[in-house]
């Protein structure tokens, strides 16, 4: 008997610990709610093995073999048929054939966490849409070899925070554990506000790259570079726990001092930030930032003043997010 699954789930925003947080170094991510939602149906009229994937946003509609290899993820619409393939691997007897469909209201390569968001939630639909069962944790780990194939070495924190919500204090050990601690809800986030500065011309894997490239090139400056980060990830959880807002401000700075010298922040956004410190204020990029376009994605503003962000008009070409911070994680929308 056929199945029908349909889940959703939530972008995210890294608060504190870019690039840091993939060589071990602690994270303060939020999930967002903008969301991704999924149906899968389970369908005898198409051939076994294969997906019927419909992404109306993208005009995407096209049927492929559950079988794609990881080298061959290219075209959009690839990771969601990667995704579906290893939520459906070592499962027994299954319907001949998936109807997948994705409906999103989260950027995409932006510092979003798009494909963290479909690869969790293609992976649970596909799941349920075969009457299976799956526990968090395998989630977790079937996702994580989504990010990875997509995004290279990944520090995990993106799978967590969108199958987890909340806001969270992740850490990766040296056997690739990921430790998270769920903060508590009242914890103040209404200091931050988002923008969409324009998406960056990198992708997340190229960023991760450009950056392990750097370390081995200057490993004194990335070793600089992200003991700030650190320091700066634990004065913010400090003040997240202690609702002070007024210290976020030299927090954000010294964030974005560091993530400026590992070279993720484009010109034309340091300059935007600039003119944002010089009327009180601070900003950092959430995510994996940028290099040679005007964008870099998300970022994220502070002040002290809650007044200012009223008055505060946006530079050129960026979009300011108005969402929701430490939304809900994974959520069934329709039993299977």
């Amino acid at each position: 008997m056929s199945g029908e699954a349909t889940v959703s789930a939530p972008g995210k925003t890294i608060l504190f610990g870019e690039h840091a947080a993939v060589y071990g170094h602690p994270a303060l991510v939020t999930a967002l709610d903008h969301r991704m939602t999924v149906t899968a149906r389970a369908s005898g009229s198409l051939e076994r093995g294969t997906v019927r994937l419909e992404i109306p946003a993208l005009r995407i509609e096209r049927t492929a073999a559950a079988t794609i290899e990881p080298h061959t993820v290219r075209e959009p619409g690839d990771l969601a048929i990667l995704a579906a393939s290893l939520g459906m691997a070592g499962l027994g007897p299954r319907p001949a054939g998936l109807h997948l469909r994705i409906d999103s209201a989260i950027p995409s390569g932006s510092g979003f966490g798009s494909s963290a968001a479909l690869a969790v939630a293609v992976v649970t639909a596909c799941r349920r849409a075969c009457n299976v069962d799956i526990a968090l944790d395998d989630i977790a780990r079937l996702a994580l070899s989504v990010e990875r194939i997509q995004h290279g070495r990944a520090s995990g924190v993106d799978v967590f925070a969108v199958l987890r919500g909340g806001v969270l204090w992740c850490r990766r050990l040296e056997d690739e554990t990921l430790l998270c601690e769920d903060l508590p809800t009242s914890a103040r986030l209404d200091a931050f506000r988002l923008f969409h500065s324009g998406a960056p011309l990198e992708s997340t894997g190229d960023m991760v790259e450009a950056v392990r490239g750097l370390k081995d090139r200057d490993p004194v400056r990335v070793r600089e570079a992200f003991s700030a980060i650190d320091t700066a990830t634990r004065d913010g959880h400090a003040a997240l726990s202690c609702g002070d807002d007024s210290a976020f401000v030299p927090i954000v700075r010294r964030a974005h001092a560091a993530l400026a010298t590992l070279g993720v922040v484009p010109d034309g956004v340091k300059d935007a930030i600039r003119e944002i410190e010089a009327d009180g204020g601070a900003a950092k990029i959430s995510g994996a930032g940028g290099r040679s376009g005007a964008g870099a994605g998300l970022v994220l503003v502070v002040h002290p003043d809650p007044a200012w962000h009223a008055r505060f008009t946006a530079p050129a070409g960026w979009m300011a997010h108005d969402v929701r911070l430490g939304a809900e994680g994974l959520r069934m929308e329709v039993a299977a």
